[in-house]
C-alpha cells in the first residue's frame, strides 16, 4: 500500500468525522433513479463508407512514362554511396545532404539558466539571523502579518539579505515561484507546508519531525531536490541548516488559510528514493526554541499547528 495514499485517506476520514460532529457536513444528495437516467437509444447509424483510393498506375491508364526526365546521380554522389556501403559508420562530406540530419534535431546537454537579476535565487540570506535574530527576537514561531508567500519573501529579504543586494534591488519587485513547494535562494531554501485541508503532512515523534512530499513533477534528479538533499545533509555535520520551514493552517470554519508561521530550520532525517511523490522526513532543529519560547503566542501557535 502506498504510504502517501494511506496517510491521505486516514486524514480525510478524520476530517470528515470532525465535520460531521460539528454539523458542517451536508447530507449526500439522493442518487437519481435508473429510469430517470436512462436515455433513448438513437437510431442505428449507417456504416460509414470511405472513398476508394484513386489508381494512378501508368500501365492501367495506358500512358508511356518518360524516363528521360529522371536525373542521374553525379559521379561524386556515386562515390560517396560506395564509401558509405563499405563503412559500418555512415559519413558524408560537407557538400552532401543527409535527410536524417534534417529530421532529427541535435540534442544539447541541459544547463540551468542563470537567475534573473531580481530573482530570489540570486540573493543570499543570513538564515540564522532571520530565524533567531538578536536576543531571541527573530521570526521563529512568529505568524506573518499577512497571508501569502510574497509577504514572507519580502520580509525575509528586508530582514536577512545583504546591504549590497538591498541597494541593488531597491524599489524592485522580487521574482519567485509562488506555485512550488520549494523556494530556492542562492544559499538557502524555503519549504512551504500546508496543514489540515486533507494535507498528508504530519508531525512525528512528539512533533520533533515533520513529513514533506515533493511536487508531482519532482524526481530524484530534480535540481531543487538535489540542493535540498545537500543542504539537509550538511546540517547533520555542520549542526546548522539553510533550510527554513514555513507552515500555514487551513481554517475550515472560515475556509481560508492562516498566514505563514516560521517553524525554524530543518535537518535531513530520511526520504524514500524513487517514490512518487517524493517522501521526506525532516528534523525540526529549533524544536526546543518553539516549545519553550519566552513568547506565549509562539508556544500557543506551535501547539495549535501541531495538534
Amino acid at each position: 500500500v502506498n504510504p502517501y495514499l494511506a496517510m491521505r485517506e486516514a486524514k480525510i476520514a478524520r476530517n470528515q468525522k470532525r465535520l460531521r460532529e460539528l454539523g458542517l457536513m451536508n447530507p449526500p444528495e439522493p442518487e437519481p433513479s435508473i429510469a430517470a437516467t436512462r436515455t433513448k437509444r438513437s437510431e442505428k447509424q449507417k456504416p460509414l463508407t470511405y472513398p476508394q483510393p484513386v489508381r494512378r498506375s501508368m500501365r492501367l491508364s495506358q500512358t508511356n512514362p518518360d524516363y528521360k526526365d529522371v536525373s542521374l546521380p553525379s559521379e561524386k554522389q556515386i562515390a560517396v554511396g560506395r564509401k558509405r556501403a563499405r563503412s559500418p559508420v555512415a559519413s558524408l562530406d560537407d557538400t552532401s545532404t543527409s535527410i536524417i540530419s534534417k529530421r532529427v534535431p541535435s540534442i544539447k546537454a541541459y544547463t540551468p539558466a542563470a537567475p534573473a537579476a531580481n530573482s530570489v535565487r540570486s540573493i543570499d540570506l543570513d538564515v540564522k539571523s532571520l530565524v533567531l535574530g538578536k536576543d531571541n527576537i527573530g521570526l521563529l514561531g512568529k505568524m506573518m502579518e499577512r497571508t501569502g508567500k510574497e509577504f514572507v519573501i519580502n520580509q525575509s529579504f528586508s530582514l536577512a539579505s545583504s546591504m549590497e543586494d538591498q541597494q541593488r534591488l531597491a524599489d524592485t519587485r522580487l521574482s519567485f515561484n509562488k506555485y512550488c513547494g520549494v523556494q530556492e535562494w542562492r544559499n538557502s531554501i524555503f519549504l512551504w507546508v500546508n496543514l489540515n485541508n486533507d494535507s498528508p503532512n504530519e508531525f512525528l515523534d512528539g512533533t520533533k519531525r515533520i513529513t514533506w512530499f515533493g511536487g508531482s513533477r519532482m524526481h530524484d534528479e530534480s535540481p531543487g531536490i538535489l540542493k535540498l538533499l545537500q543542504c539537509g545533509k550538511d546540517a547533520i555535520t555542520k549542526e546548522d541548516s539553510n533550510i527554513i520551514l514555513w507552515c500555514r493552517r487551513y481554517q475550515p470554519e472560515i475556509k481560508i488559510f492562516t498566514p505563514y508561521v516560521c517553524f525554524g530550520r530543518l535537518g535531513y532525517h530520511s526520504h524514500v528514493p524513487g517514490s512518487r511523490p517524493l517522501s521526506f522526513v525532516w528534523d525540526l532543529l529549533d524544536y526546543d526554541g518553539l516549545k519553550h519560547h519566552s513568547d506565549l503566542a509562539v508556544r500557543e501557535n506551535f501547539d495549535l499547528f501541531t495538534k
